[in-house]
């Protein structure tokens, strides 16, 4: 500012203090405000009265508002921050006042910021241009009820460095309707749930006059937020919903979750005039508020599109279903910060039950056209892309995003390059990879030659028709097999199998066998056995080419071998004793078979290594009856490597919410499974589904014994 404009801000106030001004103009109380470089005599000056009858020119936002020098804002990077105390540290008086240090900014802050919207648009309603300068009025008491506060704890105002986010983010301000939108609606409505958490916290250390200055400020900026939702109500299009039209009158950095807080405070919004639908959207509303979020995308044909060797396959009706119904799922993976795209963001009342079983709701972007998507899509960097599985298709999608990475990582980056994935890649689906792996493991785990399947039990490949004619002749004429499984190299939950019944194959499994032959070029074949269980390992090979092992699961399939379930409660009461023993029984000195899994993961991981991959990966097993094993029982401890996320993993995500000791289980259902129980439609299912099994909330831990049902 220059010599001279200060000089007439200094006039003016000083007019003011020595004539106790009894009317004062908005625009002079404006310029005083934002101009001015005195706390007291300036940002804190309080007319008397304030009229609005003078015209006066627009003028342009200042790069930075007046302020005194320990308060003025910096760009030196050598300036070390202080960082927001944690609830650990309010014990102590200091950590308290420069908690109320930055509530003091933040005022500070916000005055300046109204201050400058008065002066930007003196043609606004006088109505709404006398509702800001009250809740100015406002603001500077709870200035002043904070800087008294601080000093009394030891702190002075301008005691430690001030941020200018907020100057940053909203001097820049087109319109009235972006002011109430961009400030009222979302970092004043944001402190509405700062000033509850916080009045809360200083009350549990017993600070109770802190706690009194933190209602009031929380009850002030109940009006404070109901001035600028009345306004926008006057100002947005009534053709489109309260939410539609704040988030489409946000712009970037600001996005919803700007607007909430620690807690989420739903009676104070309603006090606003917000409404309930709107509430409820932001209430679900996620997105990262600085670190660069992570990238989820649902393609559960990954490995039929890899089969096909191009983009453009045309998934079945069964694998459209999967999509459709189980985009969502991304959700248990991701954090409250990561983004996941999806076709169809799911409901409100699904979501809410999600949030209220403590899952965390991520950002959702919607997939309709890749150009609108990246155009929406408004953060500046990725931390990392993460398909169910990749394939062509998700690295053409997901290239779209290659400029915003910012991973170190050599696969992230390599990842995007089609030759990458056709050389090093794409193998690792295949069944025959996963055969090639278990000869090798059961070499490598000897000692467990009494649990593991025969040689003459072992998958055989076809590479020809008459091959695989003589291969499943054999199988049936040498043992006493009631079926033989014919599996196609690539597919996925019990997906692209045959099981057959003798060697005198029927038409249509001939002209199968012969379809995926001339796609795969081959097929691998194996007795079916009298299965007791499926079993998963999960694990993920990190950046740092480390394999971090997660869990198991145990899953459930129907009579063709297709995924229908997993259990994600308490494990194993199902089965018999004689099963109990097997499973727990010390072999060679481990802690029993989910050691012996976690021990073939490892050595799974360490051969994909090979390969550069990189991310998770399971394991897929089973333990079948034997009468001829000591045990009664064997397990086939790799029938397939899934190098992607898979429905174990995201089992294991929604087992940490189970109460320990629970029984559960996370079922997959056909709308027509639910018809033929009896049920007139989807809502009866649910309703009596959540009547028998009602979600429970341990009020006294964060997790839960059962999960609603999703509709």
């Amino acid at each position: 500012m220059s010599h001279k404009l200060s000089a007439i801000f200094s006039n003016v106030c000083n007019i003011c203090r020595v004539l106790r001004v009894k009317f004062m103009e908005l625009n002079e109380f404006a310029e005083i405000i934002l101009f001015g470089q005195n706390v007291n005599s300036d940002k804190l000056l309080k007319p008397i009265n304030l009229t609005d009858n003078k015209k006066y020119k627009a003028i342009t936002a200042p790069k930075n508002p007046g302020r005194p020098s320990e308060l003025k804002f910096s760009d030196d990077s050598s300036i070390i921050k202080t960082k927001f105390p944690n609830r650990e540290q309010i014990y102590r008086n200091e950590q308290r006042g420069y908690i109320l240090h930055f509530f003091a900014n933040h005022e500070l802050l916000a005055m300046e910021i109204m201050a400058l919207v008065l002066l930007k648009f003196p043609e606004a309603p006088k109505a709404f241009r006398m509702g800001i300068a009250k809740t100015i009025l406002e603001e500077q008491n709870h200035l002043s009820l904070y800087i008294e506060r601080m000093h009394q704890l030891g702190v002075s105002f301008g005691e430690i460095p001030v941020n200018s986010f907020f100057w940053n983010c909203l001097s820049s301000l087109q319109s009235p309707f972006e002011f109430v939108t961009q400030m009222s609606m979302t970092f004043e409505q944001a402190n509405l749930d700062y000033a509850l958490f916080y009045k809360n916290l200083m009350l549990k250390v017993e600070d109770s006059i802190t706690a009194s200055i933190l209602e009031q400020v929380y009850l002030e900026e109940i009006g404070h937020v109901k001035h600028g939702v009345s306004w926008f109500h006057k100002w947005k299009d009534p053709n489109i919903s309260d939410w539609d039209a704040y988030i489409n009158a946000l712009k970037y950095p600001l996005t919803p979750a700007r607007a909430k807080g620690i807690l989420f405070d739903e009676g104070g919004r309603k006090k606003s005039g917000l409404s309930d639908d709107y509430i409820t959207k932001l209430s679900l509303f996620s997105t990262s508020k600085g670190r660069p979020p992570s990238i989820y995308f649902f393609n559960p044909d990954c490995e039929k599109e890899i089969a096909r060797k191009n983009i453009g396959f045309t998934p079945s009706s069964t694998i459209k279903n999967l999509k459709n119904d189980c985009s969502s799922l991304m959700q248990f993976i991701a954090s409250k910060e990561d983004t996941v795209f999806i076709d169809k963001i799911p409901g409100s009342d699904f979501l809410s039950k999600i949030q209220a079983c403590g899952f965390a709701i991520p950002e959702w972007q919607l997939i309709q056209d890749n150009k609108i998507i990246i155009k929406k899509f408004l953060h500046n960097y990725i931390s990392s892309l993460n398909p169910w599985g990749w394939s062509p298709e998700s690295i053409a999608f997901l290239k779209l995003f290659k400029s915003k990475m910012i991973s170190k990582s050599d696969f992230q980056n390599n990842i995007l390059n089609e030759d990458f994935f056709n050389n090093n890649i794409k193998n690792i689906y295949s069944k025959i990879y996963s055969l090639e792996i278990l000869n090798k493991l059961l070499n490598h785990f000897e000692n467990f030659k009494s649990i593991f399947p025969s040689q003459d039990q072992l998958p055989k490949i076809a590479f020809c028709f008459e091959s695989a004619i003589k291969i499943i002749s054999d199988f049936f004429s040498t043992n006493n097999y009631s079926f033989i499984v014919i599996k196609a190299p690539y597919g996925c939950s019990g997906q692209n199998m045959k099981k057959v019944k003798t060697y005198d194959l029927n038409k249509s499994e001939i002209n199968w066998i012969k379809k995926i032959l001339k796609e795969q070029n081959s097929l691998i074949i194996e007795p079916w056995f009298n299965k007791v269980s499926d079993l998963s390992y999960q694990s993920k090979i990190t950046e740092m080419k480390e394999i971090i092992n997660i869990g198991s699961t145990e899953f459930i399939t129907n009579q063709n071998g297709q995924y229908k379930a997993t259990y994600v409660g308490t494990k194993k009461f199902h089965h018999s004793l004689n099963y109990k023993k097997f499973f727990y029984n010390n072999f060679n000195n481990t802690k029993g078979i989910e050691e012996i899994l976690k021990a073939v993961s490892t050595f799974v991981g360490s051969n994909l290594l090979e390969t550069n991959f990189e991310g998770p990966f399971g394991i897929d097993a089973f333990i079948y009856e034997d009468k001829n094993s000591f045990y009664g029982y064997r397990i086939k401890p790799l029938c397939e490597i899934n190098p992607r996320i898979t429905m174990g993993r995201v089992a294991l995500e929604i087992s940490k919410r189970i109460q320990t000791g629970t029984f559960a289980i996370w079922v997959h259902l056909r709308i027509s499974d639910i018809l033929n129980a009896n049920f007139a439609n989807i809502s009866d299912f649910i309703a009596c589904i959540e009547k028998i099994c009602p979600i429970i909330l341990d009020r006294s831990s964060s997790n839960t014994p059962l999960m609603p049902v999703n509709s």
